[in-house]
């Protein structure tokens, strides 16, 4: 498992010169299935324009960057066509409120957690504020259904969705 932020400002190798030809700007996860979409990395213009790494066009990703496929060919990628792609970490959900079915604030969108092998995310981290992240760890959202991303917030429609990550000074204990 990666999270998004992790791979943002990752360099871009092509597999068949190893040079880096960029580094990863954004991720974008497909809709309506829990699948990447792919990787948008900005061209060298003055004008602000991103090009698409689709997921299927990778051949790994380590520590070092990611390698496209040296059959990888560009796409144009533009962030007010929505109808083409998904989720956008940066624009998408990122720093998103959480809210309840009872529409009561329970955390912040910091990350999703992506499965490089399958190609797809498995939950959002949230945060419930940093004195909970510190004492108890982030909470996780199943990715899937029983949730609603709106252009303001996620809204959960079932608490039970809703995963202890596990970390944080409580499960300290736990561990030892």
């Amino acid at each position: 498992m990666i999270r998004c932020s992790e791979i943002l400002e990752k360099p871009i190798f092509n597999n068949k010169s190893k040079e880096m030809f960029s580094l990863v700007y954004d991720v974008i996860l497909k809709k309506d299935s829990n699948k990447i979409l792919g990787f948008v990395w900005r061209k060298k213009t003055l004008k602000k324009e991103f090009s698409l790494i689709l997921y299927n066009d990778l051949l790994s990703v380590n520590k070092d960057g990611l390698y496209v496929k040296s059959s990888y060919v560009p796409h144009d990628f533009d962030y007010n066509n929505s109808l083409y792609f998904g989720l956008s970490y940066k624009h998408g959900f990122s720093n998103k409120i959480v809210l309840n079915r009872d529409n009561e604030l329970i955390g912040i969108i910091r990350d999703a957690l992506l499965d490089m092998e399958t190609g797809s995310f498995t939950c959002f981290e949230f945060s419930e504020g940093y004195i909970d992240d510190i004492f108890t760890g982030r909470k996780l959202i199943a990715a899937g259904s029983g949730y609603k991303i709106d252009s303001n917030a996620v809204i959960l429609f079932y608490n039970d969705i809703v995963q202890e990550q596990g970390r944080g000074l409580l499960n300290m204990n736990k561990l030892i």
